[in-house]
């Protein structure tokens, strides 16, 4: 498998110099992208209390609505909550003025609802223009990409397990899906990570402490 199917080639790192591509402080830190989806993310967040960890949970808009109760377990447990658009459409293809406003309807819900805003986003697909990271540093949001994608949602076991043995390291910004595409292999996989990082002897990060 070539690595950058896995992690992001250092070039990028320079196209992109107002993106965090690894964690601050050399510690790991996991993310969920695509939901809130409550048949998945209330066992998540049950398996991150057990292995005491603290995540981002890169949400999309549309999937705030009518989520209040899995969203307050996401908030009261210490998570951070980040943007991952208002639908998962590429960025690529939309003006500023739209993605800003959908960043400002999806915090417009969370401040109203649970006196939240949004410090971080994460485009779908991670398709997003130099430019587009920049803007959104000019309004305070940090567009946090990844250093290693676990393609957990194929549902392919194997392929997580690749891409943890091969491309852990101690500063790694981890992707998982917090949806119905990886539901299968979710828990085993997060068990896996947990267990890789603690044989590495790395240390788990929160999200302030890696994004800072």
């Amino acid at each position: 498998m070539r690595k950058y199917f896995y992690a992001p080639p250092k070039v990028l790192k320079k196209i992109y110099p107002n993106s965090i591509w690894t964690s601050l402080n050399n510690k790991v830190l996991i993310t969920f992208d695509d939901g809130p989806t409550p048949q998945v993310t209330s066992e998540v967040l049950k398996q991150l209390d057990k292995y005491n960890i603290k995540s981002v949970f890169f949400c999309q808009g549309e999937n705030l609505d009518g989520n209040s109760k899995i969203i307050n377990e996401i908030l009261e447990r210490g998570h951070i909550i980040g943007a991952h658009g208002w639908h998962h459409n590429k960025i690529t293809k939309m003006t500023n003025a739209k993605i800003l406003d959908d960043i400002s309807k999806m915090n417009e819900i969370l401040s109203s609802q649970y006196n939240y805003e949004i410090k971080y986003f994460r485009a779908p697909y991670g398709r997003i223009y130099p430019y587009q990271a920049s803007m959104l540093g000019k309004i305070g949001i940090k567009n946090v990409m990844w250093s290693l994608v676990t393609y957990d949602y194929e549902s392919d076991f194997n392929k997580v397990k690749y891409a943890v043995d091969n491309y852990l390291s101690s500063n790694s910004i981890v992707v998982l899906h917090d949806s119905f595409s990886s539901h299968k292999i979710l828990s085993k996989s997060i068990d896996y990570l947990y267990e890789s990082i603690q044989k590495n002897n790395f240390e788990i990060g929160t999200p302030e402490e890696c994004l800072k």
